[in-house]
C-alpha cells in the first residue's frame, strides 16, 4: 500500500474505537496520505485504548530497511518485527486506499473502499522511540496480505483489514497469533469497491475529495 486516504472525522473515530482524545490535531481529512506523513493511529496502554499521532514509516536503519509496509510473512519470520508484534501492534484508521494499475505505461490509479465501512481498521506495528530530551516519537507499518480476487488485478498485495469483533485481540498481545493464522481478504469482497480516480492522485500535492472521486474510462488501455 503505497497510499491511503481518512475522510472520517474526530466524532466518527473515536465512536469507532470506543475512545476519546482530547486533542484535534491530526483528525483533519487526508484524501492523499503518503509514508512519512504524521497521522493517527490507535494502540493499547495498560488495557486501555488511545489515539495518538504517529510517522508512516519505521525508523530507518532499525530494521534494515525504512518500511512503511511489511509483508505478514515478513513480520513472521523476522524476530524483531515478531516482538513487535507481540508487543507494540496498533491499528490504522482508514477510509480507504490507492493502487496503481502498473500493466501499463503510464499507471492508471484507483480508489478501493469497503461500502459498508466508513472507517477500515488496518493492522499495523509501531515503534516509540525516545530522544534526548525525554521525548517519544511514534512510527508505523501497515502489515500486507495477499490481494484477494478484486485487488490481485492490481497488486499482488492489500492491507490486513481487521474486524470489528477482532480489536480487541490485535490490540490486547494476540496480534502475533492472528497473524499466523492468517489474514484472508476474501471475506471483503461482497461490500468492497474499486474504480478508477482522477491522475491528480499522482500529485502529492493534491488533497481534495475530487481525489476520490470515480471517473469514466478516459484512455484506450483503460482495460
Amino acid at each position: 500500500m503505497k497510499r491511503y486516504v481518512l475522510q472520517a472525522n474526530k466524532s466518527a473515530i473515536e465512536d469507532y474505537f470506543e475512545i476519546s482524545n482530547g486533542s484535534q490535531s491530526g483528525f483533519e481529512k487526508d484524501f492523499n496520505i503518503l509514508p512519512g506523513a504524521e497521522v493517527p493511529i490507535i494502540i493499547s496502554q495498560n488495557g486501555s485504548r488511545k489515539i495518538l499521532n504517529a510517522n508512516w514509516g519505521l525508523p530507518a536503519g532499525m530494521f534494515g530497511n525504512d518500511f512503511y509496509a511489511v509483508q505478514q510473512t515478513v513480520v513472521l519470520k523476522d524476530d524483531k518485527l515478531k516482538k513487535l508484534a507481540e508487543t507494540s501492534a496498533c491499528i490504522i484508521p482508514a477510509s480507504g486506499f490507492y493502487k496503481w494499475k502498473e500493466t501499463v505505461h503510464d499507471p492508471l490509479p484507483f480508489y478501493l473502499r469497503v461500502l459498508s465501512k466508513e472507517i477500515l481498521p488496518l493492522a499495523g506495528i509501531y515503534t516509540a522511540v525516545k530522544d534526548e530530551k525525554g521525548n517519544l516519537t511514534y512510527s508505523f507499518a501497515v502489515i500486507t496480505m495477499p490481494a484477494n480476487a478484486l485487488v490481485e488485478p492490481l497488486d499482488k498485495s492489500m492491507p490486513c483489514i481487521v474486524e470489528p469483533s477482532d480489536l480487541n485481540k490485535w490490540l490486547g498481545g494476540g496480534a502475533l497469533k492472528m497473524l499466523e493464522k492468517g489474514f484472508n481478504g476474501q471475506y471483503l469482497l461482497p461490500d468492497m469497491a474499486v474504480y478508477r480516480v482522477p491522475d491528480l492522485v499522482n500529485n502529492p500535492e493534491n488533497n481534495s475529495r475530487e481525489l476520490i472521486q470515480p471517473i469514466p474510462k478516459l484512455r484506450e488501455d483503460d482495460d
